[in-house]
């Protein structure tokens, strides 16, 4: 059995992105979390497999009558902050909207913002990837990023 973490607050992407992966780990289960607050709390109580994290989340999750939570355009990163606080190795996959990250006020293209992510929070990180409803490209990279995880020698 294999747990992830899918950290997401975009419905349709959580649920595209849970089909596939279960196309690819049939026996996977998920916690799914749309929110920082949420995300620190579940990371702080369990550990994963696999974390899949989109950059771009809320502060807090959002409640009828309430007003909206703040955006954090790096919200991913403070997740991979707390892992590594707590000394976790729980592997990662960054998965964005957006064609660029930023890292220490510097932009870098998805493809390459996993090696600044290492190099500036030395954490576990499979990989970033672009995700688009437009193109299959980040299921190519995601099985590529996972099967890399199970068989680190390839």
């Amino acid at each position: 059995m294999h747990r992830i973490l899918l950290i997401e607050d975009d419905s349709f992407k959580a649920i595209n992105i849970r089909e596939y992966i279960l196309e690819l780990m049939p026996d996977s289960s998920f916690d799914e979390i749309p929110s920082l607050v949420e995300a620190i709390d579940f990371i702080n109580k369990n550990t994963y497999d696999l974390v899949l994290v989109d950059m771009a989340i809320p502060s807090h999750p959002s409640l009828q009558g309430e007003g909206s939570p703040m955006s954090f355009l790096n919200g991913g990163l403070e997740i991979l902050l707390e892992l590594k606080s707590l000394d976790r190795k729980d592997p990662c996959i960054v998965i964005t909207q957006f064609h660029e990250i930023e890292i220490s006020s510097v932009h870098y293209a998805v493809k390459d913002a996993a090696d600044a992510i290492k190099k500036e929070i030395d954490c576990d990180i499979l990989g970033c990837i672009e995700y688009s409803e437009e193109s299959e490209r980040w299921k190519a990279d995601l099985s590529k990023f996972i099967k890399k995880n199970e068989n680190p020698n390839t």
